[in-house]
């Protein structure tokens, strides 16, 4: 680990790729049913779905077509070749779906090598200066250990108000930590980067 540079530690499911709309689409295939992604605002997914929710919840197929979340990836990439930052993607997983998400990376983020991607439930014990997480209970976690968690938000954690930084989407994150990690040098990097979106 490069001691120079700030590590970032960036999770998968609903901050790079669209997990809850994708289950709730899937959901809506296998049981005729008209849930919207927008009322999963509880991470314990059990009580919008019920218990028919394990039947699609982990399913590799599931992880392996998740539309990336907006803007995702071309800030993921500017920030990874930026050389400003040494980045990990951190992610929890059900045994059986790690090969899919591991494709998901190679397809979507075909640059990022895979041994940067960490598979681990408990992401409080992975050192890192920040974690971007929609899941309150890794953000309180990470916490504690005295790096600075920074919520994505998602329906789920709307509600939930501990005084962590909250970021609304992707293009928010970068400048956040852009501001955070290099005030010297955000007027040029960003200026670079929203010539590339717009």
């Amino acid at each position: 680990m490069n001691e120079n540079k700030p590590v970032l530690l960036i999770d998968q499911d609903d901050v790079l790729a669209e997990y809850i709309k994708g289950v709730t689409a899937a959901f809506n295939r296998k049981y005729n049913t008209c849930f919207k992604a927008t009322e999963c605002d509880n991470w314990n997914l059990h009580i919008l779905f019920g218990e028919d929710i394990e039947t699609v919840m982990h399913e590799p197929e599931l992880f392996r077509h998740l539309e990336p979340a907006p803007h995702a990836r071309e800030v993921f990439e500017r920030l990874y070749f930026s050389n400003l930052f040494e980045m990990y993607i951190v992610t929890a997983a059900n045994p059986r779906a790690v090969e899919a998400k591991h494709e998901w990376i190679k397809e979507h983020l075909p640059f990022f090598p895979l041994n940067r991607v960490i598979v681990c439930s408990c992401k409080y014990m992975i050192k890192g200066d920040y974690l971007l997480d929609d899941g309150m209970h890794n953000i309180e976690e990470f916490n504690k250990t005295g790096g600075m968690p920074i919520v994505f938000e998602r329906p789920h954690n709307l509600k939930t108000d501990h005084g962590f930084k909250k970021v609304s989407d992707w293009l928010a994150f970068e400048r956040f930590i852009m501001e955070q990690c290099y005030p010297d040098k955000i007027g040029m990097y960003l200026g670079s980067s929203e010539e590339q979106v717009i």
